[in-house]
Formats: structure tokens, C-alpha cells, sequence
């Protein structure tokens, strides 16, 4: 028998081996799922683009790096004191600082998270509603505590 056959052989072998193993643990301990969904609040910081607190210095910022590698001029579609700190960056004028700023706002929204929780299905029923009400306290502390 040559090397190749060998190692053919060989490789058939684990192979079937890990499938039958994988077979019998997977037939053996059958599990089951549960998923539960509950309501989540969550918020988020909008800011204006033209005008948050930033917008001039970030505006001016752009406009003299444009300017230093030569880019030509585009205006800029966020407008506001971006647009003045870009064009003022752009042309070299002095820095003046921003004029009019519309502050940040926490805008809040309901989105809903889920969670899979998964039991052996020869596990007598008391045990599975022990385990999964355990593993959706445990979830529920962490989601606070972040």
C-alpha cells in the first residue's frame, strides 16, 4: 500500500470517527431553545451638523487641511458655522471662533432585545424553568449594571 492510500485511509478514518462521536453527543443530549423578547429603552446623542458645539473649529480644521494640500474649493453641504470655519480655515482668515451653537440632544427610543436560553430536553420540566428563569436574572443584572 502506498503513502497516499495510507494517508487516504487514514484521514477516512478520524473523519468518520469525529462524526459518530459528534452523532452521539448530539443524539444523546437533545436540547431545546427558549427565546424571550422584552422592550428596551436606549438613547442616543443627535447634533446638528452645521451647528453643535464643535462645528466651527471642526469646519476651520478641514478648511486648512484643504488648503495645505491644495484641494480645490467645494462648499460644504453641512452649512452654518461648519461652513463659516471651513471657508474661514480654507481662506487663511483669522480664527474667530463659533457664533451660534444648537446644543446636543439625547433623543430616546423603545427597541426590543432578545435573549435564547437553552435546555436539555431530558431534563425533568422543573429544572429547565429553574435554569432558564436563572440565566434571564443573570442577563437582566448585566443589562442594568452597563
Amino acid at each position: 500500500m502506498n503513502k497516499k492510500t495510507r494517508l487516504f485511509r487514514l484521514i477516512s478514518f478520524v473523519g468518520l470517527a469525529n462524526f459518530l462521536l459528534m452523532f452521539c453527543l448530539v443524539t444523546s443530549a437533545k436540547a431545546g431553545q427558549y427565546q424571550h423578547c422584552y422592550p428596551v429603552q436606549k438613547t442616543r446623542i443627535v447634533e446638528d451638523a452645521g451647528y453643535h458645539p464643535n462645528a466651527y473649529d471642526n469646519g476651520y480644521r478641514e478648511g486648512a487641511e484643504s488648503a495645505r494640500k491644495q484641494e480645490a474649493y467645494q462648499p460644504r453641504t453641512a452649512a452654518g458655522e461648519f461652513s463659516r470655519g471651513f471657508d474661514d480655515g480654507y481662506y487663511g482668515r483669522p480664527y474667530t471662533g463659533q457664533k451660534n451653537t444648537v446644543p446636543n440632544r439625547k433623543e430616546t427610543y423603545e427597541t426590543s432585545q432578545c435573549r435564547t436560553y437553552y435546555y436539555n430536553d431530558k431534563d425533568p420540566i422543573n429544572k429547565i424553568l429553574d435554569n432558564v428563569l436563572e440565566d434571564f436574572q443573570r442577563d437582566l443584572r448585566r443589562d442594568w449594571n452597563q
